[in-house]
């Protein structure tokens, strides 16, 4: 991909991705910083320890960005993402805190829209993002893909009608995306450039890559874009770092299969499901998958087999066939093909000597394992929230990996390291900006990277949340219109990562969280409460009157506690739930204070005002 661009070219196309002046820093003096390309991808979990032979060489022939990269760059081989699903873990990935601090819990869709009441956004003026510590330190900072911390898109005036940047076929319409470039919805989250709307939802022509025959998804347009940027920016003589993210959306339509998907894919041509050839019949070793596929949920947290039960009503039915699995990986190349645009022309690009690359994924898919659990809710599994990182220096290839638990949590502050910033001294330079600018709670991993530090120096704990529950909200109703119970209670969980003893450990506690409650509160005080309303059927509908039956339940004090304990590295497969077993006591016990010694240090909540139902750390 030939960058031959006439200076004069590239500096006016610069300016439609250009900050505005007033969100614009001088840059900081000092030693020329690094420029960082940051590559994400959606939903792609981590290999399995279940992966077949024919899988591993898929990997290796279809997926050769992401197979280059490792053989560059440092692999972080027990990275984890900070929260599910994927509202909650970018704004954890973008700010560096939890969803305890920024308030974005939940993941619109479902039983919960937009403006559901427990769907809260990142606002403005709230917590930092990286792009606004970046900005601080005199970066060019850019967002291309997909984003989901915030209601971006553009709406025509008067109606919830977004407003699009491509034709009815899904095609790019370069003055839809002018539209977006002039509107620049993400600066006030630190970041210029942005072209909507969301890749979010069911509509195909939103998806990644599974729009029918002659029309487009959004990840082809994604790749463009950034491939236009960063030949702007080769062509421009400004040499200010810039910070680019490439956000792509695959392999998430996986999301989008299920049975009445399949259905509107075969008979009306809505999508395109189809797997090619060369991805391999069976991607699992059948023995090992069989273990996990038909795993009995007797011994795990109850809300995991209420989530079974309740996933074909708020979602839809999952319809397993062997193609299932075959597409999820299918979206791999998929995603890879587009990010290895974007690699070819930062390749061919005057960066290389200078720029930092990151590539990595929100969050992972359980893909039916569990005894037949999908997607991410309701537990921390491997399959859901550990997720590949790959980070690549400039220069030589260092191809190696490094074997401690990480997390999200800690990109922003590895990010800021990388690109010699002060973390704290930008912190406290921009917090009378912000209602919540609260110290980075998760580790800068710059010195174990460029080799200063060893994996035992920065070797701790790691901690994951989440609050996300898409099968309660406003919209409670399943595809043909009938109300359905949500997942039953105790679903809000707290986890615990730590090597101990030259073992993975993983502690997770299952617990009712009151600041989701319809009156939340706390429990016992008067007026706090939780209450649910049912519809059940209609009565009668005599002229002018409306006769309906409804069930009310009013719940005052939280579901007890559950909680999950396994031995990551004998169990890989977690099928094993040590919890509660006497001769794991002591271990349960001190992975307990564990968890609430991290939840303490990590698990921050607003300094601007007290959050009604937020609950206090578990009791060591």
């Amino acid at each position: 991909m030939k960058l031959g661009l006439a200076g004069a070219a590239g500096i006016a196309g610069l300016e439609a991705h250009a900050p505005r002046e007033a969100g614009a820093q001088p840059a900081s003096p000092g030693p020329r910083r690094p420029n960082i390309l940051f590559l994400l991808v959606d939903e792609q979990r981590y290999p399995t320890v279940y992966e077949s032979e024919a899988l591993k060489q898929f990997r290796q022939a279809y997926l050769p960005t992401q197979a280059a990269l490792a053989k560059k760059g440092i692999s972080f081989d027990r990275h984890y993402a900070a929260s599910v699903a994927c509202v909650p873990s970018r704004t954890s990935l973008y700010t560096g805190h939890y969803p305890s601090l920024h308030g974005v819990a939940n993941t619109d869709g479902t039983a919960k829209a937009a403006e559901d009441p427990d769907m809260h956004w990142l606002t403005p003026g709230s917590v930092p993002t990286i792009g606004h510590y970046l900005r601080a330190a005199g970066y060019r900072t850019y967002w291309k893909g997909k984003w989901h911390v915030t209601e971006a898109d553009l709406k025509v005036p008067g109606t919830s009608q977004v407003v699009t940047s491509y034709d009815a076929n899904g095609y790019t319409d370069p003055a839809k995306e002018k539209i977006y470039l002039e509107a620049d919805t993400l600066d006030p989250f630190g970041f210029n450039g942005w072209v909507g709307p969301e890749p979010h939802g069911s509509d195909p022509l939103r998806s990644g890559s599974s729009a029918p025959q002659g029309k487009q998804g959004r990840d082809p347009a994604i790749s463009s874009q950034v491939v236009e940027l960063l030949q702007d920016l080769h062509a421009s003589s400004d040499d200010t770092p810039w910070f680019v993210m490439a956000s792509f959306t695959n392999p998430h339509d996986i999301a989008l299969w299920g049975f009445f998907s399949n259905l509107t894919a075969r008979a009306q041509s809505q999508y395109d499901f189809s797997v090619p050839d060369y991805v391999p019949q069976d991607v699992f070793d059948r023995d090992l998958f069989a273990k996990t596929r038909t795993e009995k949920l007797d011994n795990k947290p109850s809300c995991q087999q209420s989530y079974k039960d309740a996933y074909s009503q708020f979602m839809q039915p999952s319809f397993v066939r062997p193609d299932y699995y075959r597409l999820y990986y299918k979206l791999h190349a998929d995603v890879d093909r587009h990010l290895g645009e974007v690699m070819s022309a930062f390749q061919s690009s005057r960066f290389l000597d200078n720029t930092w690359i990151i590539f990595t994924s929100d969050h992972g898919d359980l893909l039916g394992s569990h005894g037949g659990l999908f997607q991410k809710w309701y537990m921390a599994y491997e399959e859901a929230v550990r997720v590949p990182l790959v980070i690549v220096p400039p220069g030589k290839d260092v191809a190696r990996a490094v074997p401690i638990p990480t997390s999200h949590i800690d990109l922003a502050p590895t990010i800021l390291g990388i690109a010699g910033i002060d973390a704290e001294a930008v912190r406290k330079e921009i917090a009378s900006g912000f209602t919540d600018a609260l110290p980075l709670v998760g580790r800068d991993l710059s010195p174990l990277i460029r080799g200063e530090k060893d994996a035992k120096a920065v070797a701790e704990p790691i901690f994951f949340m989440t609050d996300d529950d898409p099968s309660r909200g406003l919209d409670q109703k399943n595809f043909i219109g009938l109300t359905y119970d949500s997942v039953s209670q105790p679903n809000h969980v707290e986890t615990v990562i730590a090597e101990i003893d030259g073992a993975l450990w993983k502690y997770s506690r299952y617990f009712d969280h009151p600041r989701y409650w319809s009156d939340p509160g706390t429990p016992g005080d008067d007026g706090v409460r939780d209450l649910v309303v049912k519809p059940l059927r209609r009565e009668s509908s005599d002229e002018g009157t409306d006769r309906r039956l409804y069930q009310q339940r009013v719940k005052t004090t939280p579901a007890l506690d559950e909680v999950e304990l396994y031995n990551v590295t004998t169990d890989p497969l977690e099928l094993d739930n040590l919890a509660g077993k006497p001769e794991w006591q002591e271990r349960e016990a001190a992975l307990r204070q564990l968890l609430a010694e991290q939840c303490a240090r990590k698990r921050l909540t607003p300094s601007s005002g007290a959050v009604p139902g937020e609950i206090g750390c578990i009791k060591p």
